[in-house]
């Protein structure tokens, strides 16, 4: 799989070869039934039937109808994700000079997601989602460790990220390795 971490992908290797065991079928027997028992055509429509008709959970509806339908647009084309969410100059600048920060880390694995650009380790250690003037990046670090940082509230990224900060220019970018550092070794 692509734009996932070494550990993300043993999950979703767990998930699939833990399929038939826990559901009875395998993901090929799912997706025949998807193909030929399921009266919806919608995504969302799948989906829904799939949950009522099978009890199965978001995260098993979503592998199968990601095998049966794959998006157009996902985890497996991360360049289209990065593309759509980092739409103007200003903030691709703030963005790569972020990734040039954390390139002087070790072991850093670069995802890109629909709302967010993530930097993992082990684990998520920080991400960025661009807002209007600047850039929101979140750390996993905790907020009262630096007087830059607020706590992180409503994000969709990481719960592992505790601290949120703003910042409008890629000098104000470049400053933050320290906090990005601190965060990289706590993952």
């Amino acid at each position: 799989m692509v734009n996932l971490t070494p550990r993300q992908e043993a999950y979703f290797a767990a998930l699939t070869a833990s399929l038939e065991r826990d559901t009875g079928k395998t993901l090929e027997a799912w997706i025949d039934t998807v193909r030929n028992d399921c009266p919806e055509t919608t995504r969302q429509g799948r989906a829904g039937w799939l949950k009522a008709h099978h009890g199965l959970s978001q995260t098993r509806v979503h592998q199968i109808l990601n095998e049966f339908l794959p998006p157009d647009s996902g985890w497996t084309n991360p360049d289209a994700l990065r593309a759509a969410l980092w739409k103007t100059p200003a903030s691709l600048a703030l963005l790569t000079t972020f990734e040039s920060l954390t390139a002087k880390l070790p072991d850093v694995v670069p995802t890109q997601r629909k709302g967010y650009s993530a930097f993992s380790r082990d684990y998520q250690f920080a991400a960025l989602k661009p807002i209007k003037g600047g850039v929101r990046i979140g750390l996993a670090l905790p907020p009262e460790s630096d007087p830059r940082l607020s706590p992180a509230y409503r994000e969709k990224w990481s719960e592992r990220l505790q601290s949120t900060l703003t910042v409008a220019s890629p000098v104000a970018v470049s400053g933050l390795f320290s906090l990005v550092q601190r965060a990289h070794e706590n993952s």
